[in-house]
């Protein structure tokens, strides 16, 4: 087939793709544009590399845990390092390796699978990679200046406060998870937009790959977990730096608070980490089977199940901390009721290899791997759902042993799978099977020699997080063999990354469908020209290029459809600068918050001139923007709403906790004392007509009417900025009468939810002002009205929530 060509967004700028896999690697290989790359696989390369560089890390500070612990009194590092050791080893391995290693296969295979050229946001894309890499370096920087954190990847209240941690080292660990949650939603929002936006004609929902519903129902997790600890972080921080009573028990606040708003994270997170790893064995089994996935629409609805039972079960880590029978008892049922749609998918795996033609390539060993250690991290996990048992074992090294056949033999055996089956579509080279081989049976051996005798020693009595321990407890045997097997761990990582670099020295050429695959990002080159397909695939069913190879089930394969040619060639958006530009600002804000006030000033400026050059390049250049998708909503819109539904878990969270703290002040003024509620109803009022105003706005902009609508877009705006005049008064008023952030807990609550929501009025502001600034230059045409819609569902989102602030914080006795 000969290829098309490809229209960079550069003017008259075109090429044709690679002849050769070895073409196509050599291309990738230039290293000045990555830095600017918008190409979807250069950004899963540069996820994957990192987040290699972030595992090693990671490994190396478990390495020096099971040396502390190798035998009875050991004094290879003192407690403080110990508990540092713990603290990132559990931080990195969670948000810097398993997560951006899922990353590294949504980026580059996700847009190949479904048929699509790029993602939906190629520059938000590049985005969250880099913010992700400022906050990762970040984070590790504390080890440079001595203060790494040191107390707990869970980071527990009151633990985490100023008067008992009173360094940097939670300042660091605070800031930096704060920045990688951004990256996380960021990114989260465009895979939502490009899998249901952006699937090839005929690429239903039920037809897509398991790995792309694994993907989906994955950022829908991130979407919805991280704002809630997002929330607990932004509480922790107030009280860190500005005296906050969050989670100060003298002045009436709640350390269960950080507990719930943790979990309610923690435990989709467990979920965010281990359906990727699903999602890819559902993918590697059928292949090496040459089976279909058996029940292929029964995992797509387990996998479903687990995302929505995930939300319900956060509190069965809280077993030990006094909850009551009743809520003990609800989420144990819940607890127990997430096992069966898991277990389905176990019975599905082991149907789909029953009777088939088994390939024992490396990719499938480590996949039949994930289904032996998963199910016995789930049989030691249900165990956790009984609270009698949850309480023997909390704290106790059966916990750990559970958690690492979740984790390791779970998450980290299923990357391993992805990273085996698509690196010659990713390299066009393919990996030594022999030795392959051999890593997988050390890290297996490896393994389960490290964990498997953790159940027993939690089940006699060793306690995790502890950096000594003496000899008459019985423990030093188990632990010098669970010493050993970690070491066996690091050797086959090693042979591994050896197999992966002798692999691109010298491994043989792959071609484009070396295993037979059956989904679409087989049907290409290896590796993938930039443009991904020189037409789009047709799609026939699901495993459509299976039928297209083979036929169905009576061997009839499908009629192509005709060809149609792309008048215009393919166009893809241009490298853009920006993306770094915002991550080094956000990184900037982040040390400044540690050290200096004019660094973090610097840094905000930074990231708002990166911002705002960022959302208007394609102004100068259409072809970063994308339109209507395979939904029938433009990307824009869609990623709005999903970014608002965010948006109400966050304020959601925001308000639950000043309900619940509502009352609860031990000293300082009452709120109803102070609460001017006519000058409040004055401002609602106003701030309610701006949404009239935006609406108008929208109609007169959708009808080409300019003159009318740079009028409501700035009065809109002046509605906006006269509603935060009300505010700074009032609120200049509170501090009048005594009513600070740090004068009791209603301040906190109040300044805090009142004022975020002032600061997403703010943004909302200076969004209006620019698109009036556009108008008033002659770059907002009947054909932008889109982005005066997008805006305006923003603006009503905010109003709508201060209708609900106004209602419960000022009117609600």
């Amino acid at each position: 087939m000969a290829p098309r060509n490809v229209a960079r967004s550069e003017p008259g700028t075109f090429y044709t793709s690679p002849p050769t896999a070895r073409a196509g690697l050599a291309a990738l290989a230039t290293t000045k544009t990555w830095l600017t790359t918008v190409d979807h696989k250069r950004i899963g390369i540069l996820y994957g590399v990192s987040a290699f560089v972030f595992f090693l890390i990671g490994g190396i500070e478990a390495l020096i845990i099971r040396l502390q612990l190798v035998r009875p009194h050991n004094t290879l590092v003192d407690a403080p390092t110990y508990n540092a050791l713990f603290t990132m080893h559990g931080t990195t391995m969670i948000f810097l390796a398993i997560m951006p290693l899922n990353a590294a296969f949504f980026n580059y295979m996700i847009p190949l699978m479904i048929g699509a050229r790029d993602v939906a946001f190629p520059r938000l894309n590049a985005l969250s990679y880099w913010i992700f890499l400022a906050g990762g370096l970040f984070l590790n920087l504390s080890w440079l200046v001595g203060t790494p954190p040191d107390g707990g990847w869970f980071g527990y209240a009151n633990l985490t406060t100023r008067q008992f941690s009173p360094g940097l080292s939670i300042d660091f660990w605070m800031l930096s998870l704060q920045v990688l949650g951004v990256s996380s939603v960021i990114a989260a929002i465009n895979f939502i937009v490009t899998v249901l936006n952006m699937r090839a004609p005929g690429m239903t929902l039920m037809r897509m790959p398991l790995f792309v519903w694994m993907t989906l129902v994955v950022q829908f997790l991130i979407v919805l977990a991280f704002p809630p600890v997002t929330v607990g972080l932004i509480f922790l921080m107030f009280d860190r730096f500005f005296g906050t009573h969050f989670f100060d028990v003298a002045a009436g606040g709640d350390l269960h608070l950080w507990q719930h708003l943790f979990w309610i994270f923690g435990h989709p997170e467990v979920y965010i980490l281990i359906l990727p790893a699903f999602g890819i064995v559902s993918e590697v089994l059928p292949t090496f089977s040459r089976k279909p996935l058996f029940g292929a629409p029964v995992m797509i609805y387990s996998g479903i199940l687990i995302g929505f039972f995930g939300f319900g079960v956060w509190s069965h880590h809280m077993f030990a901390a006094g909850m009551g029978p009743v809520a003990d008892a609800a989420f144990s049922i819940a607890s127990m009721l997430i096992a069966i749609p898991t277990g389905v998918k176990i019975f599905n795996w082991l149907a789909t290899m029953w009777n088939g033609t088994l390939r024992p390539t490396v990719a499938f060993h480590f996949a039949a791997g994930l289904v032996a250690l998963f199910t016995i991290g789930g049989l030691s996990g249900i165990m956790h759902a009984s609270p009698p048992v949850d309480l023997q074992q909390t704290d106790s090294y059966f916990v750990v042993a559970h958690l690492h056949y979740v984790l390791i033999g779970g998450s980290l055996f299923g990357i391993l799978a992805g990273a085996s089956y698509w690196w010659p579509k990713m390299t066009g080279r393919m990996l030594d099977e022999r030795l392959g081989r051999v890593a997988f049976w050390i890290i297996f051996a490896g393994f389960n020699l490290t964990f498997f005798p953790q159940h027993y020693l939690g089940a006699i009595g060793m306690p995790r997080r502890i950096y000594t321990y003496s000899a008459d407890t019985g423990w030093g045997f188990w632990n010098l063999v669970s010493t050993v097997g970690a070491f066996g761990i690091a050797l086959g990582v090693l042979l591994f990354a050896v197999n992966a670099v002798r692999s691109l020295r010298s491994g043989a050429p792959a071609t484009g469908d070396p295993w037979d695959g059956r989904t679409l990002e087989w049907r290409t080159s290896s590796p993938p020209p930039p443009h991904d397909f020189d037409e789009v695939p047709p799609v026939y069913g699901r495993d459509s290029f299976w039928r297209e190879k083979h036929g169905d089930a009576q061997g009839r394969k499908p009629t192509p459809p005709p060809r149609v040619p792309e008048a215009h060639g393919i166009h893809l958006p241009g490298p853009s600068h920006w993306p770094i530009v915002i991550a080094l600002g956000i990184g900037l804000v982040a040390v400044g918050a540690l050290t200096s006030v004019a660094l973090v000033l610097a840094g905000a400026a930074v990231m708002l001139v990166g911002a705002f050059a960022f959302a208007l390049e394609h102004h100068a250049n259409p072809a970063h923007a994308h339109q209507v998708g395979g939904l029938g909503i433009d990307h824009r819109k869609l990623a709005m709403w999903t970014f608002l539904g965010s948006e109400c878990f966050f304020f959601g969270t925001l308000i639950a906790t000043y309900m619940a703290y509502k009352g609860r002040s031990v000293v300082g003024p009452s709120p109803h004392e102070i609460l001017n509620i006519p000058v409040t109803t004055l401002s609602t009022f106003d701030l309610l007509m701006s949404s009239l105003l935006m609406v108008l706005a929208l109609a007169a902009a959708q009808r080409g009417d300019r003159r009318q609508s740079r009028l409501w877009l700035g009065g809109t705006a002046l509605f906006g900025l006269i509603f935060l005049g009300f505010q700074a008064y009032e609120f200049t008023a509170f501090v009048h009468e005594g009513l600070t952030l740090q004068t009791n807990l209603f301040g906190s609550t109040f300044f805090v939810l009142t004022g975020f929501h002032g600061g997403h009025v703010t943004l909302g502001v200076i969004w209006l002002l620019t698109l009036l600034v556009l108008d008033l230059r002659g770059r907002l045409h009947v054909h932008d009205a889109i982005k005066v819609e997008v805006a305006g569902l923003y603006w009503h989102f905010v109003d709508i929530v201060w209708i609900v602030i106004f209602t419960l914080v000022y009117l609600a006795p």
